[in-house]
């Protein structure tokens, strides 16, 4: 049970494709630093007992949570990638890696009402044909803005809630950044744009 603006954490898991057999950390992938583990960050970390038989460490996601509090959009950091990198993750694109995180042991599930299916983990990004683009060449678009969904029923005897989901909505938008050293405090007005919420 989770109380009202506790502080959560999300996990890392493998980044992987069904393509190929060859995993990656989530922290191979050029983002956001590993947030700092404060103490009682460390109280609250669950041990996943599938990750520690397979010989994995769950790392936490530079994303935090509080319960039952919305988080408007929020910039995180900014990252120049080398074009080596960019090159890396194009391979990883073609080859259709996800990203798997979960939170409060529930798997990241990326799904669609509309079209009645739910994936587990998201794309890293995703190619575009020159149909789409209009370009001669196909495009590569990297999802560099995640909407999370927390559901959740409530414990009254308890005072808190019970995580029951876990989605995520990925999109990629070209932001206009006004200034260099981007901050989670920092103003981006595309944050909101369409597609964003």
């Amino acid at each position: 049970v989770y109380y009202p603006d506790e502080e959560v954490l999300m996990y890392t898991d493998l980044v992987n494709s069904k393509k190929t057999q060859v995993p990656f950390e989530f922290y191979d992938l050029p983002g956001c630093a590993i947030p700092k583990m404060t103490p009682s960050r460390k109280r609250r970390q669950r041990k996943n007992l599938g990750a520690r038989l397979q010989g994995l460490e769950l790392k936490p996601a530079p994303y935090i949570m509080k319960i039952k509090e919305d988080f408007a959009c929020k910039p995180m950091c900014q990252i120049n990638i080398k074009p080596k990198k960019v090159r890396w993750m194009k391979k990883l694109v073609e080859r259709q890696y996800r990203i798997h995180m979960t939170f409060d042991g529930l798997p990241v599930l990326m799904r669609s009402k509309e079209l009645n299916y739910a994936v587990r983990g998201f794309p890293i990004g995703f190619k575009a044909p020159p149909s789409y683009t209009g370009l001669p060449y196909d495009e590569f678009y990297l999802y560099n803005h995640l909407k999370f969904t927390i559901t959740y029923k409530e414990e009254p005897e308890a005072g808190g809630v019970h995580i029951t989901g876990f989605d995520v909505h990925p999109v990629s938008i070209q932001h206009e950044i006004q200034t260099a050293g981007l901050a989670p405090a920092s103003e981006v007005s595309t944050c909101n744009a369409e597609g964003a919420d």
